[in-house]
């Protein structure tokens, strides 16, 4: 891992340029309740740019500076915290073990940075955390002692989490390898689900099943909050109570993956509680598998997120349609968006050290070409609220794509009322689900690297054939042979 980080470092301090200084903030610890913390896990960017570990800490890049290029401000080492809260690496560790060029006591932040400060033009920095009003006001240190002085300060503020992020976008041979560790060993953990989940226990028995697996393979926490949603509660896209007890014929929804290094895997699977799909549950399943197989495919170079995400909802639409979910044709419904009623979310995202990984999704010549090493989940889904027999249909075609827009520009509740005014004037149909429908969530999810022959599914191990489900279903647990 060292030489990986060292790579990060030297390629960010490249894209900058000799005339730049970066500041990237640690994470912060967090209070649960009164002398309680959250257990901590480091901010993304700056792990991926420093592999340490601790809150609280800043580090600064400086390329070509003459007392280097990276410098770490950390808490120092001190007995009577450490006997508290663990063991600190502190100024030494920072320079033995992550290799800074410089090494700080958080206290000399200010001092050290103005002095940094001083002979740059711009300063990358990422706005909206903790550190803005100390950055904000070193630049105007920085600013005097250039008036008074002369030289060169920051003239210019530019947004780091975009260089990050299209650096974190592409990874590299090691970066895989964590990625595929991660993916193996969840999926070795939603098989052991499969083995041990059965009527008549609690969800979260069956998670604490999964997520050993995950702690007996080395993995020290989740990627995400595990989602092991049976019955009904499937059709809760976020839902992480995981506190139901699990019926005869409910269908089990797991969206759940371990860390390995800080990268994340993303896996989800749907299976029958009881071992055996019931036809309409099949039918189903057997839409959402197409559509994820055939997305799947479309995942190789030049191809973009939306041509995947327009495969799979194609798919998906031409299924709704003929299990009688939707009261109009395939084109229709897509035109007028009616499929959203039962697939509303996109089929793909970025995947890494974050589990939604950072990554712009388009460019300024439109939607992001994929390219190898770019590493996005496939997940089509249905879901079939239980208390909606009939649904109230909106016949307006508009643009999914502006409405988005318009949310993000406008704000949510504005972007609302214009959309209630939009459809206000369309015609509507009330439309009649059929009955052994209502109920059923279904999701399938798997991890592609993308590869410049095409892409490796790196979750394959956790089978989606229905019926090597079911037969995954019938073998014994780990748990029951232990």
């Amino acid at each position: 891992m060292p030489d990986r980080l060292r790579n990060h470092r030297s390629a960010l301090c490249a894209t900058i340029g000799p005339d730049a200084i970066a500041i990237v903030p640690a994470g912060r610890q967090t209070i649960r309740n009164d002398d309680v913390e959250h257990p901590f896990r480091q901010n993304s960017d700056f792990f991926y740019l420093t592999g340490f570990s601790e809150p609280d800490a800043v580090a600064v890049f400086t390329p070509g500076h003459e007392d280097g290029e990276f410098h770490l401000f950390v808490n120092p080492r001190d007995r009577e915290t450490e006997i508290w809260s663990g063991y600190r690496e502190g100024v030494e560790g920072a320079l033995q073990l992550h290799q800074a060029d410089t090494a700080h006591p958080l206290a000399d932040l200010d001092k050290v940075l103005t002095r940094l400060m001083i002979g740059r033009q711009a300063l990358y920095y990422t706005a909206g955390g903790l550190l803005d009003d100390r950055v904000t006001r070193l630049l105007t240190v920085a600013r005097n002692h250039r008036r008074r002085f002369g030289g060169q300060s920051p003239s210019q503020v530019i947004d780091l989490s975009g260089v990050i992020a299209e650096m974190r976008l592409f990874k590299s041979t090691s970066e895989i390898e964590s990625l595929r560790a991660a993916c193996e060993l969840s999926a070795e953990g939603h098989r052991e689900a499969m083995r041990f989940a059965r009527p008549g226990l609690y969800e979260y028995q069956v998670q604490a099943a999964m997520e050993y697996i995950w702690r007996e393979g080395g993995s020290p926490r989740n990627g995400y909050p595990s989602i092991v949603a049976s019955g009904p509660n499937a059709i809760i896209l976020h839902y992480t109570d995981n506190d139901r007890l699990i019926e005869d014929d409910d269908l089990i929804l797991i969206d759940a993956a371990a860390e390995v290094d800080y990268f994340s895997s993303d896996i989800t699977r749907t299976f029958p509680a009881g071992g055996r799909f019931t036809a309409p549950q099949r039918a189903v399943y057997d839409v959402v598998l197409a559509a994820h197989h055939n997305a799947i495919r479309d995942c190789r170079p030049r191809m973009t997120i939306r041509d995947v995400h327009d495969t799979a909802r194609r798919i998906l639409t031409e299924g709704m349609v003929d299990l009688g979910l939707l009261p109009s044709g395939v084109e229709e419904s897509l035109a007028m968006h009616l499929y959203r009623e039962f697939f509303m979310h996109g089929t793909s995202h970025w995947l890494g050290l974050d589990v939604h990984d950072a990554g712009n999704y388009r460019t300024a010549d439109g939607h992001r070409a994929l390219a190898p090493g770019m590493v996005l989940t496939v997940e089509p889904g249905i879901y079939i609220a239980p208390d909606r027999p009939e649904v109230e249909f909106t016949l307006l075609e508009y643009d999914l794509d502006a409405w988005t827009e318009r949310r993000i520009l406008e704000g949510a509740e504005a972007a609302r009322k214009l959309e209630a005014a939009a459809r206000a004037g369309a015609e509507t149909v009330v439309h009649t689900i059929p009955e052994e429908l209502l109920g059923i969530g279904i999701r399938i999810e798997d991890d592609i690297l993308i590869t410049a022959e095409g892409h490796e599914n790196l979750s394959a191990l956790v089978p989606s054939d229905p019926d090597k489900v079911e037969h995954l279903c019938a073998e014994r647990s780990w748990l029951e042979r232990a």
